[in-house]
């Protein structure tokens, strides 16, 4: 089937850099955290900072910061405290659904999925927590050009980070009594919420819209494979061809076939665009494949105009999601 052409436009468009133009980055630890495997461990303590409320679209907003859990990896000093932002209607108390919404690939801030998600959700009754990405917004490293990573290895930084501060906030509304608790995410936020979703024991609604089975899907064989910088990443290797399959292997550690099915996979609800040119259509239903019980809903369109024109249907997934849970 033929890929979107609003995609092909969007990504000539809002790519006109290369991703790793600084090259692979700490290479000897990459593959060191590769072949230590998948490695499951509880979720670290956090100390949240909070900010003062605020009442604004008629709900209450309030910003919270922690130290990043992540220690895999060093991150750049400017994305070592998390930041993320709490969206309530007045009066909530720890009865209300929470979902914790993670970022798409460019998705800087909290405005985005405010608008597009957290606000609209209120009137369903489930409140949001809208975590900012490391390397991203007001955690983007001085010199980094927007949403273009410097470095292969901030690539890994950034999602392994991710994943484990998503954990961390999870933990920590369970512990202040919210029982009804969801992951959700847009593309790279799909993915990122899936492998928290696989890594909790205790259940979870989870939202996946354009969401791949694996990073090395997005990065090798849809679209964003037109926009690395892979000149550079051969020849740091020595190599004229072999930066596409080192990456494909490294990459292979999100494999979300690697991981057993969430808690409960009925609350796992996944949308799809069958004319993906980011995702392959292939990738979005192994997801849905190795997680017998889970719900996949196909859209006639490509993934820019999924979120442009489809937005509403993320949202019913994500009501859903959470009435099965």
């Amino acid at each position: 089937m033929m890929t979107s052409l609003i995609d092909h436009l969007y990504a000539g468009f809002s790519n006109r850099r290369l991703f790793f133009g600084e090259g692979w980055g700490d290479l000897p630890r990459l593959r060191k955290l590769r072949d230590a495997g998948v490695q499951q461990r509880p979720p670290r303590k956090i100390e949240i900072h909070w900010g003062a409320p605020v009442e604004r679209d008629g709900a209450v907003l309030q910003e919270g910061a922690f130290a990043s859990p992540y220690l895999d990896m060093p991150l750049p000093e400017e994305s070592r405290n998390a930041c993320f932002e709490l969206v309530l209607p007045r009066a909530a108390s720890s009865t209300i659904p929470l979902c914790l919404h993670f970022a798409a690939t460019g998705d800087e801030g909290f405005i985005r999925r405010r608008q597009a998600l957290a606000l609209p959700l209120l009137s369903d009754g489930i409140g949001s927590l809208i975590l900012e990405n490391p390397y991203y917004g007001t955690r983007r490293p001085a010199g980094q050009h927007s949403k273009m990573l410097a470095r292969f290895s901030d690539l890994w930084a950034m999602g392994s980070a991710a994943v484990e501060e998503g954990r961390s906030l999870i933990h920590w509304f369970r512990q202040a009594g919210y029982t009804r608790l969801g992951v959700c995410g847009i593309s790279m936020g799909g993915s990122t919420a899936a492998q928290v979703a696989v890594s909790t024991e205790e259940p979870l609604a989870m939202i996946g819209c354009l969401t791949a089975h694996s990073a090395s899907a997005v990065f090798t064989e849809g679209i964003l494979k037109q926009y690395l910088a892979w000149e550079v990443l051969n020849r740091e290797l020595g190599s004229e061809n072999g930066a596409i399959d080192l990456m494909g292997e490294l990459l292979g550690i999100t494999d979300i076939r690697r991981y057993p099915s969430p808690i409960r996979p009925e609350a796992a609800f996944l949308v799809a665009a069958k004319k993906d040119a980011y995702i392959p259509g292939s990738s979005a239903r192994k997801v849905h494949d190795h997680w017998p019980g889970s719900t996949i809903q196909w859209l006639n369109g490509g993934h820019v105009g999924a979120f442009l024109f489809h937005r509403s249907k993320f949202r019913t997934a994500i009501r859903d999601a959470f009435a099965r849970l």
